[in-house]
Protein backbone atom coordinates (compact mmCIF):
# COMPACT_ATOMS: atom_id res chain seq x y z
CA UNK A 1 0.00 0.00 0.00
CA UNK A 2 3.07 2.35 0.44
CA UNK A 3 3.96 2.12 -3.17
CA UNK A 4 0.98 3.66 -4.31
CA UNK A 5 1.58 6.60 -2.07
CA UNK A 6 4.98 6.91 -2.47
CA UNK A 7 3.93 7.11 -6.48
CA UNK A 8 0.83 9.60 -6.09
CA UNK A 9 3.49 11.95 -4.19
CA UNK A 10 6.09 11.72 -6.69
CA UNK A 11 3.60 12.77 -9.60
CA UNK A 12 1.66 15.42 -7.09
CA UNK A 13 5.54 16.80 -7.31
CA UNK A 14 6.43 16.54 -10.62
CA UNK A 15 2.62 18.44 -11.47
CA UNK A 16 3.48 21.15 -8.74
CA UNK A 17 7.13 21.59 -10.33
CA UNK A 18 4.95 21.62 -13.99
CA UNK A 19 3.03 24.25 -12.90
CA UNK A 20 5.77 26.70 -11.52
CA UNK A 21 7.54 26.36 -14.68
CA UNK A 22 4.71 27.24 -16.86
CA UNK A 23 3.69 30.09 -14.08
CA UNK A 24 7.32 31.71 -14.54
CA UNK A 25 7.07 31.18 -18.54
CA UNK A 26 3.97 32.43 -19.09
CA UNK A 27 5.08 35.52 -16.60
CA UNK A 28 7.93 36.14 -19.01
CA UNK A 29 6.22 35.83 -22.24
CA UNK A 30 4.02 38.14 -21.25
CA UNK A 31 6.68 40.41 -20.05
CA UNK A 32 8.50 40.54 -23.19
CA UNK A 33 5.62 42.93 -25.42
CA UNK A 34 6.13 45.26 -22.51
CA UNK A 35 9.91 45.10 -22.18
CA UNK A 36 10.81 45.67 -25.72
CA UNK A 37 8.78 47.70 -28.24
CA UNK A 38 6.80 45.20 -30.20
CA UNK A 39 7.23 47.71 -33.00
CA UNK A 40 10.59 46.78 -33.41
CA UNK A 41 9.70 42.94 -33.30
CA UNK A 42 9.10 40.80 -36.48
CA UNK A 43 5.62 39.05 -36.90
CA UNK A 44 7.12 35.66 -36.44
CA UNK A 45 8.62 36.36 -33.29
CA UNK A 46 5.34 37.70 -32.06
CA UNK A 47 3.79 34.91 -33.33
CA UNK A 48 5.85 32.79 -31.96
CA UNK A 49 5.72 34.20 -28.45
CA UNK A 50 2.20 33.58 -28.82
CA UNK A 51 2.22 29.71 -29.28
CA UNK A 52 4.83 29.42 -26.53
CA UNK A 53 1.75 31.41 -24.15
CA UNK A 54 -0.84 29.63 -25.56
CA UNK A 55 1.26 26.05 -24.96
CA UNK A 56 2.52 27.01 -21.32
CA UNK A 57 -0.56 27.89 -20.63
CA UNK A 58 -2.63 24.71 -21.38
CA UNK A 59 0.58 23.00 -19.42
CA UNK A 60 -0.24 24.95 -16.28
CA UNK A 61 -3.94 24.06 -16.84
CA UNK A 62 -3.25 20.73 -17.09
CA UNK A 63 -0.95 20.39 -14.32
CA UNK A 64 -3.82 22.33 -12.50
CA UNK A 65 -6.24 20.00 -13.12
CA UNK A 66 -4.30 16.73 -11.69
CA UNK A 67 -3.57 18.40 -8.59
CA UNK A 68 -7.33 18.92 -7.97
CA UNK A 69 -8.27 15.68 -9.27
CA UNK A 70 -5.53 14.10 -7.01
CA UNK A 71 -6.06 15.48 -4.08
CA UNK A 72 -9.41 13.62 -2.85
CA UNK A 73 -7.14 10.44 -2.92
CA UNK A 74 -4.65 11.65 0.01
CA UNK A 75 -7.24 13.09 2.50
CA UNK A 76 -9.22 9.19 2.50
CA UNK A 77 -5.52 7.73 2.95
CA UNK A 78 -4.79 10.29 5.95
CA UNK A 79 -8.28 9.05 7.50
CA UNK A 80 -8.09 5.71 8.85
CA UNK A 81 -5.02 6.58 11.01
CA UNK A 82 -7.23 8.16 14.08
CA UNK A 83 -9.81 5.25 13.61
CA UNK A 84 -6.98 2.80 14.37
CA UNK A 85 -6.82 3.16 17.94
CA UNK A 86 -10.61 3.90 18.66
CA UNK A 87 -11.78 0.74 19.86
CA UNK A 88 -15.46 1.90 20.87
CA UNK A 89 -16.97 2.35 17.36
CA UNK A 90 -18.79 -0.62 16.94
CA UNK A 91 -19.26 -2.76 13.73
CA UNK A 92 -22.18 -1.28 12.50
CA UNK A 93 -20.43 2.00 11.85
CA UNK A 94 -17.45 0.43 10.26
CA UNK A 95 -19.99 -1.15 7.73
CA UNK A 96 -21.76 1.81 7.25
CA UNK A 97 -17.35 3.08 6.60
CA UNK A 98 -16.95 0.44 4.06
CA UNK A 99 -20.02 1.04 2.28
CA UNK A 100 -18.91 4.28 1.58
CA UNK A 101 -15.43 3.68 0.80
CA UNK A 102 -16.62 0.80 -1.70
CA UNK A 103 -19.20 3.70 -3.43
CA UNK A 104 -16.39 6.25 -3.52
CA UNK A 105 -14.01 3.68 -5.87
CA UNK A 106 -16.74 2.25 -7.99
CA UNK A 107 -17.47 4.35 -11.66
CA UNK A 108 -20.29 6.01 -12.27
CA UNK A 109 -22.58 2.92 -13.74
CA UNK A 110 -21.30 0.52 -11.16
CA UNK A 111 -22.12 3.15 -8.50
CA UNK A 112 -25.47 3.64 -9.51
CA UNK A 113 -26.04 0.32 -9.45
CA UNK A 114 -24.87 -0.15 -5.63
CA UNK A 115 -27.00 2.27 -4.60
CA UNK A 116 -29.94 0.79 -5.69
CA UNK A 117 -28.75 -2.57 -4.43
CA UNK A 118 -28.27 -0.75 -1.06
CA UNK A 119 -31.40 1.27 -1.27
CA UNK A 120 -33.11 -1.97 -1.68
CA UNK A 121 -31.64 -3.09 1.86
CA UNK A 122 -29.01 -5.29 0.08
CA UNK A 123 -31.64 -7.77 -1.91
CA UNK A 124 -32.90 -7.14 -5.10
CA UNK A 125 -34.33 -8.93 -8.44
CA UNK A 126 -32.05 -8.46 -11.21
CA UNK A 127 -34.77 -7.41 -13.78
CA UNK A 128 -35.89 -4.68 -11.06
CA UNK A 129 -32.32 -3.09 -11.59
CA UNK A 130 -33.25 -3.22 -15.24
CA UNK A 131 -36.07 -1.26 -14.88
CA UNK A 132 -34.96 0.98 -12.27
CA UNK A 133 -32.12 1.77 -13.96
CA UNK A 134 -32.97 1.61 -17.62
CA UNK A 135 -29.92 -0.01 -18.46
CA UNK A 136 -30.12 -2.79 -20.78
CA UNK A 137 -30.41 -6.36 -19.48
CA UNK A 138 -26.58 -6.85 -21.42
CA UNK A 139 -25.00 -3.91 -19.55
CA UNK A 140 -26.91 -5.02 -15.72
CA UNK A 141 -25.44 -8.44 -16.29
CA UNK A 142 -21.85 -6.97 -17.53
CA UNK A 143 -22.25 -4.60 -14.06
CA UNK A 144 -23.30 -7.13 -11.97
CA UNK A 145 -20.15 -9.39 -13.38
CA UNK A 146 -17.98 -6.97 -12.05
CA UNK A 147 -19.43 -6.39 -8.74
CA UNK A 148 -19.36 -10.32 -8.14
CA UNK A 149 -15.72 -9.87 -9.09
CA UNK A 150 -14.89 -7.46 -6.64
CA UNK A 151 -16.45 -9.55 -3.98
CA UNK A 152 -19.72 -7.07 -3.84
CA UNK A 153 -22.57 -8.68 -4.33
CA UNK A 154 -23.64 -12.33 -5.32
CA UNK A 155 -25.74 -13.42 -7.83
CA UNK A 156 -28.76 -16.26 -6.77
CA UNK A 157 -31.03 -17.82 -9.71
CA UNK A 158 -34.47 -17.65 -9.09
CA UNK A 159 -36.85 -18.58 -11.77
CA UNK A 160 -36.36 -16.22 -14.50
CA UNK A 161 -34.46 -13.76 -13.10
CA UNK A 162 -31.42 -13.44 -10.39
CA UNK A 163 -31.75 -12.78 -6.94
CA UNK A 164 -28.77 -9.87 -6.52
CA UNK A 165 -27.86 -9.74 -2.62
CA UNK A 166 -25.26 -7.18 -1.03
CA UNK A 167 -22.06 -9.07 0.70
CA UNK A 168 -21.28 -6.21 3.03
CA UNK A 169 -24.19 -6.65 4.90
CA UNK A 170 -23.49 -10.29 5.60
CA UNK A 171 -19.57 -9.60 7.36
Amino acid sequence: MAQPQILLQRSRFLAKTVLAGAAVLLVLLVAIPFIVPHQSLPEQIIVFVSLFILIAALVAGTATAYLFMTRAPTIQLSEPGPRAGSEGQGPASTAAEVEDLVMRLLDGDERRLMRLIVQSRGDVLQRDLVTATAFSDAKVSRLLDRLEERGLVVRERQGMTNRVRLLLRQK
